[in-house]
């Protein structure tokens, strides 16, 4: 089978699987049950309060089902949602009343919740004059502790601020509301709040029932004051669940658990795609990077909601812009061009402008976040079918047929991002199958970044490994080179030195014989020129036969470096009346060739003992940041700092009639990463040799 058709099935099967899945997971999957609608009357007290703050009771019924909705813990299983909810909005009714304005929300529907108001949750009793009060008492020993029956009730994030009562109990306070004066509400709660201040949370309450016929409670009422900032995101968009305490519990905390786990690996991913394009500087990753961070936003995002946070809307607006970016990641991913148009950026670039609608759509008004929900909608679509055509495209490329991982991860963005057109956000994410397929892709990426990352260490191991036997090949060569260049600068300096050496010793002999003055004149500068050469075949001889170049660096101590030349060379000096002084008494450390330094250090002595006409010597060291300086000094009479004496043959005299000693000097200093310079003027003149501090 052939790679380009593995793709195809590959690429295929993904992308079946997935919305079979997405079909199981909306029709064939348990979901959370929903509490129904009882029926029946509530009688209740109609609290209002008069301009003097005085309040009035009146007694008053409500119909279930016309007037209020309420549920009936009869009707409860092990975990309950509750999809309706009693709203009054502009006002803060009493806790326990209801009010003449309260009407009937389908949570499950949009609706345009005030900027603030009142939301109302009923939980009926047990029938006491019910002929099977007994079988409903039995049925619920679940929720059954001693005479109590104990439900859990979890009241989802209300936007901004909120106030929450069971009964005339105030039991939780999330923010401030503006305005607000608890004693009107409750007497055990002496406060008033001035302004407003955002902070939303879940809320947790243990709703408790009387068993006994004799005593109980006809029904339990949560009242929840809220204000918001007048934006779509107001009042509750969530709905409540009730069950058993572990019921409950546990829902949230599997939700929780699943977010926070795949949005570490997403952003494990995401970290090491980073990482992987900087090395390789490379853009190949750019597209993945941007769908894997669409989706750890996303994730952090729902893990954040389901905290404390005092940006509940920005967190929000975080939350459903985020799956935009994804998408548009994965429309660059492909690369598709029409005629040299590139398509998928025009396609990217709707996407991120839907990225931006999106943001925006949580702080705007209710009527204007609708329209542009609309909208937003209308370019996931547009998104989605070009999604779908780039994945078709990129399947039939024979070219691509090596990219396996790329297109099925966005053949998955594909049918969840389809999904995500018909199905709701579904809340817990356990029942959640555009999340799952987002945890899919997230393991697809998370195994990928790695299986990518195992292959580019062992291509560096590779190369690694061949450069090393290129360098110990070339290493090998040019050792071979330097040898046959030694043995030819030794064959050199030997065999030219002799007959050069018996000229010498011919020319002494005429200069002796010759009686015309003239003649003798010319055979001594034959016979200077001609040592000056035999010398400078001495020291190339010296330089081949010491080999510098090829001497290891290591870590030495100038001072024991300095204090052998100095003993070596004071002998000489003073026999020409020249005084040798070291003045490096402290430990230097340094990376250098030992020999090669030694060996140059001796040649400048040399030359200030034999050129400069100078009375003192001095050798001394300096430490610098990261390097180490040697200077030789001498007190003669100063160099010429127009020419450059490191040039061969180079002199301050004469041009031409120098040697190659300091040649050789500056080669051999370079050779330890070092420099060798010199300063000069009358009466002081410096070489100094930078070198590499150990």
């Amino acid at each position: 089978m052939s790679s380009f058709v593995r793709k195809i099935i590959s690429v295929a099967a993904c992308a079946v699987l997935a919305a079979i899945f997405v079909v199981v997971m909306t029709f064939a999957a348990p979901t959370v049950a929903v509490a129904p609608e009882t029926y029946g009357e509530i009688t209740y007290y109609d609290v209002t309060h008069t301009p003097d703050g005085e309040s009035i009771s009146d007694l008053a019924t409500a119909v279930i089902g016309e007037d209020v909705t309420a549920t009936r813990i009869a009707d409860y299983i092990t975990l309950n949602k509750i999809t309706k909810v009693n709203y009054v909005a502009d006002k803060f009714v009493h806790p326990g009343s209801f009010g003449a304005d309260v009407r009937i929300v389908d949570l499950t529907k949009p609706f345009e919740f005030a900027e603030r108001g009142t939301l109302i949750f009923v939980i009926m009793n047990l029938d006491p004059w019910h002929e099977d009060f007994d079988k409903q008492v039995a049925a619920l020993s679940q929720f059954r502790i001693g005479d109590y029956l104990h439900f859990s009730l979890s009241l989802p994030m209300v936007f901004s601020a909120a106030n929450v009562y069971d009964g005339a109990n105030l039991v939780a306070r999330h923010g401030e509301i503006a305005d607000y004066d608890f004693i009107e509400f409750t007497t055990a709660y002496d406060k008033r709040t001035e302004k407003f201040s955002a902070e939303a949370s879940a809320t947790t309450i243990d709703l408790t029932f009387y068993t006994r016929r004799q005593a109980m409670n006809v029904y339990r009422v949560v009242t929840v004051h809220y204000q918001s900032s007048g934006t779509a995101y107001s009042g509750i968009r969530d709905v409540p669940y009730i069950g058993t305490e572990s019921a409950v519990a546990g829902l949230h905390e599997n939700s929780q658990n699943l977010l926070i786990i795949f949005a570490i690996l997403a952003v494990v991913a995401l970290g090491v795609l980073i990482v992987l394009s900087l090395l390789k500087r490379t853009r190949e990753f750019v597209s993945a990077i941007v769908w894997i961070a669409g989706i750890s936003v996303m994730l952090l995002a729902r893990f954040v909601l389901r905290q404390t946070t005092t940006l509940p809307i920005l967190w929000s607006a975080i939350a459903v812009a985020a799956p935009f970016a994804a998408i548009g990641g994965a429309l660059l991913a492909l690369g598709v061009r029409v005629k040299k148009v590139r398509v998928d950026y025009v396609c990217a670039a709707l996407a991120f402008s839907g990225v931006l609608l999106a943001f925006v759509c949580p702080f705007a008004p209710f009527i204007a976040a609708r329209n542009m929900q609309i909208v937003c909608a209308v370019i996931k679509s547009v998104c989605v079918v070009a999604l779908w055509a780039f994945v078709v495209l990129a399947t039939m490329k024979k070219s691509a047929a090596d990219n396996y991982l790329k297109t099925c991860c966005v053949a998955l963005i594909a049918v969840a991002a389809t999904a995500s057109l018909f199905l709701p956000n579904v809340y817990p994410v356990i029942y959640n199958s555009v999340f799952w397929l987002c945890a899919a892709i997230t393991i697809m990426m998370f195994v990928g970044v790695f299986i990518v990352f195992n292959e580019t260490e062992k291509a560096n191991s590779y190369l690694t490994k061949n450069l090393h036997l290129e360098v110990e090949r070339q290493t090998e060569d040019i050792k071979a080179m330097v040898a046959e260049r030694d043995n030819l600068l030794r064959f050199v300096s030997h065999d030219m030195k002799k007959p050069l050496s018996n000229s010498v010793a011919l020319i002494g002999t005429l200069i002796d014989r010759e009686k015309d003055g003239e003649q003798v004149k010319a055979l001594s500068i034959v016979k200077q020129n001609t040592a000056r050469v035999i010398t400078n075949l001495s020291e190339i001889g010296d330089y081949a036969r010491f080999n510098y170049i090829a001497e290891p660096s290591r870590v030495a101590d100038l001072r024991d470096i300095c204090a052998e030349l100095y003993a070596f060379h004071k002998p000489d000096c003073e026999a020409n009346g020249v005084v040798l002084k070291n003045t490096v008494d402290k430990h230097c450390k340094a990376f250098v060739k030992r020999q090669g330094l030694s060996n140059a250090v001796s040649n400048i002595i040399i030359n200030a003992l034999e050129h400069a006409e100078c009375k003192t010597i001095t050798l001394s060291v300096r430490a610098e940041r990261t390097r180490v300086v040697l200077c030789v000094t001498d007190d003669g009479r100063g160099i010429d700092t127009s020419s450059d004496l490191f040039k061969p043959y180079s002199s301050d005299n004469k041009p031409d009639t120098g040697g190659v000693g300091l040649y050789i000097c500056k080669n051999i200093v370079q050779s330890m990463n070092g420099e060798l310079t010199y300063s000069s003027e009358r009466g002081n003149t410096v070489f100094s040799m930078s070198l590499l501090k150990a």
